[in-house]
């Protein structure tokens, strides 16, 4: 079921028992460089998301700091696009530091993958 276009609204994914059962009963799609852990629920009228990057790749604070505002920006651009509502978690696997007009083609590919 996709929903109007501006109906889905983001917001920030909060609460352990959200994250863990996330975590527990979520799907997973992969691109090249970003990893999607989705739980959809129609009954929401938003998408939670929550954004991360390993510390493994990126041991500078102020590159994963610079990372997750990237994929926030992103997100926020194909925010129209969305067609889903529930609980997102977006994990940015890649290992150099991504050019900020690759990351929202990037997502809008993987999201479209996941709504059909």
């Amino acid at each position: 079921m996709c929903l109007k276009k501006n109906e889905i609204k983001l917001q920030q994914l909060k609460g352990r028992t959200k994250i863990l059962d996330l975590f527990e009963n979520g799907k997973v799609f992969r691109s090249k460089k970003i990893l999607i852990r989705l739980k959809k629920e129609e009954k929401l009228p938003f998408l939670a998301v929550a954004v991360a990057v390993s510390k493994k790749n990126f041991t500078r604070a102020v590159d994963r700091n610079y990372i997750k505002r990237q994929m926030r920006v992103a997100l926020k651009k194909i925010e129209g696009d969305l067609c889903f509502s529930g609980a997102c978690f977006v994990l940015y696997t890649g290992i150099n530091l991504p050019k900020s007009n690759t990351l929202p083609s990037l997502m809008k590919e993987l999201f479209k993958k996941m709504g059909d």
